[in-house]
């Protein structure tokens, strides 16, 4: 009887060089893919950190409370700014003299109340200059607008690398592990249609090749993990060494994600290609199967006609020799 489970088994030892080989090249595939989600995480954090940089001080009049409710009001409701945050003349003071560790409380205050301003990485940072001047409580603005520009276009331009980068290559891993699963299935036609012509129905045949399939990705889709984790672990450890932090650590439940991803992914892929992509393969080889078998009887068929025409033509020759040789008797019988 056949068993699904038996059988994948039975493969795998059976053809255990194409196993180990398909299992190396996925397991490739995945490190590559890890590393590049992994990749796109740092883009994404880095991209955070730069943002956070976009900010400019708005350095104001003194005012009452109320009066810093309003501004703050109005602040916010000017195109671009994301956040804002407050920080009294006071507080600076207190600051530096902690930073200068002497007491200047005894002295005038020199400096003056500001804002933190926070900037959103789509806006001209010259039209909001322009448009923050134009309120009377800023006595002072210390914006970098150049540098702001610039690093906008920047962020703009690794969304574009994060966007395209991560479409192509989940395309090409998605390739990739087609070609390697679907292999096995492929060279193994002349078994496939010995099985389905023995009665077996074609969805355990599925199934038993759909359970080898998720075996093999599950195996190097862990051990492709376990390789890019180490990887990892040991490209941060040398930059910490270096006093970099160009490289972002990450969470538990963050590798988990990336774990889940890469192995969902290929789960995905399986599945299409046993129930979807190779859905008409076993039907496209049996009816290749049925016109080479109806060649060869149509072929079988001319042969039998083209001996009985032959079989027809001896007979034949044969009576007409036969009839000639009985004239010549009656002849010689007639001369005597």
């Amino acid at each position: 009887m056949f068993n699904p489970i038996r059988e994948v088994f039975k493969n795998i030892v059976k053809e255990k060089g194409m196993f180990f080989s398909s299992l190396i090249s996925l397991t490739i595939v995945f490190v590559l893919l890890d590393m590049f989600v992994f990749g796109i995480f740092n883009i994404n954090d880095f991209k955070s950190k730069m943002e956070n940089s976009n900010q400019a001080i708005v350095y104001v009049k003194t005012m009452t409370e109320d009066e810093i409710s309003q501004f703050q009001g109005k602040l916010l409701q000017i195109n671009g700014i994301k956040t804002i945050k407050y920080d009294s003349k006071e507080s600076a003071l207190g600051l530096l003299e902690q930073e200068l560790n002497v007491d200047l409380s005894e002295e005038e205050n020199p400096l003056l109340d500001s804002f933190y301003v926070y900037v959103d990485r789509k806006v001209n940072a010259d039209t909001l200059k322009e448009e923050l001047l134009k309120n009377p409580e800023i006595v002072e603005l210390d914006m970098r607008t150049e540098e702001i520009n610039k690093l906008n276009k920047f962020s703009e331009k690794l969304d574009q690398f994060a966007l395209f980068g991560g479409i192509g290559s989940l395309l090409f891993t998605i390739i990739l592990i087609s070609n390697i699963t679907s292999f096995s299935l492929k060279i193994k036609r002349t078994e496939i249609r010995d099985l389905i012509d023995s009665g077996i129905p074609k969805s355990k045949i599925k199934l038993a090749f759909l359970l080898e399939g998720l075996f093999l990705i599950g195996l190097s889709s862990a051990i492709g993990f376990y390789v890019f984790y180490r990887l990892q672990k040991f490209l941060i450890g040398g930059l910490t060494m270096l006093n970099s932090n160009i490289i972002s650590k990450i969470s538990n439940k963050e590798f988990l994600i990336l774990y889940l991803f890469s192995l969902i992914l290929g789960i995905i892929v399986i599945f299409y290609l046993n129930f979807i992509g190779l859905h008409d393969y076993y039907k496209i080889k049996k009816i290749k199967t049925d016109k080479k078998s109806k060649k060869i009887d149509k072929k079988a068929e001319v042969r039998v006609v083209e001996n009985n025409e032959v079989g027809n033509l001896i007979n034949v020759k044969n009576t007409h020799i036969s009839e000639v040789n009985k004239n010549n008797n009656q002849n010689d019988d007639n001369e005597r």
